[in-house]
């Protein structure tokens, strides 16, 4: 068993290293139990893995990974990879398994017939290595965007708060104003009042007086 770590530079908030495992074994698979290249991949679920294995394959080397649902495996079929098939079309076989909180990637490569084993074709067999290497560092950098998308939300969630909470204090200041004018408003009545309340009672005092007076008529009369 050939095993190698691979180490990835992910920035998030703060800097921190994905590692993966790539070995190689036989492995059981719907064409028996053959020779496979393993890869370990941590913090990521198997719906994620296999959406960036089929980009992988697309972009780099337009392949289509189509899901065989009775075999439960990712079969490419008549892929022309030079690196691999040396100028024959290879099929490539790819299941992924959860383990722990991350993945278990088996890819079995199909030379014809044969299937690549690092001893009978090790040169074809390092290049195979590179290509699941790169497909890790695929998964890294989806890893990232996932996060930085995430951020970026979060972002766009705070700065909205932010301007829900300006957009409230303008409306509290505005309150105050309002408020303010309302008080200045309600001391002026206070002080119209009391003059009012003065007028009147002088006004009484006065009625009180012609009262007194026009009894006093009355009883001389």
């Amino acid at each position: 068993m050939r095993i190698y770590m691979l180490s990835f530079l992910l920035i998030f908030v703060t800097t921190q290293f994905l590692s993966a495992q790539l070995y190689e074994k036989a492995v059981p698979m719907s064409e028996g139990s053959n020779n496979a290249l393993t890869l370990s991949l941590p913090r990521i679920s198997v719906k994620d893995a296999e959406k960036v294995w089929q980009q992988y394959m697309d972009d780099f080397y337009d392949s289509k990974a189509k899901w065989n649902r009775k075999t439960k495996e990712w079969i490419i079929t008549d892929a022309d990879i030079v690196a691999l098939g040396r100028g024959k079309t290879i099929d490539m076989y790819t299941t992924f398994d959860k383990s722990g909180d991350g993945v278990k990637v088996n890819l079995w490569v199909d030379l014809d017939g044969e299937f690549l084993t690092s001893r009978e074709y090790p040169d074809r067999y390092t290049d195979a290595e590179k290509l699941m290497m790169r497909y890790a560092l695929e998964v890294a950098k989806a890893s990232v965007q996932e996060e930085l998308d995430k951020e970026e939300k979060e972002l766009d969630r705070m700065e909205t708060d932010m301007r829900k909470l300006k957009n409230a204090n303008e409306r509290y200041h505005r309150d105050i104003e309002r408020a303010k004018d309302a008080i200045k408003k309600a001391e002026e009545d206070i002080v119209k009042n009391v003059r009012e309340q003065e007028d009147t009672l002088k006004k009484i005092e006065l009625q009180k007086e012609l009262l007194d007076q026009i009894r006093k008529k009355l009883n001389e009369l």
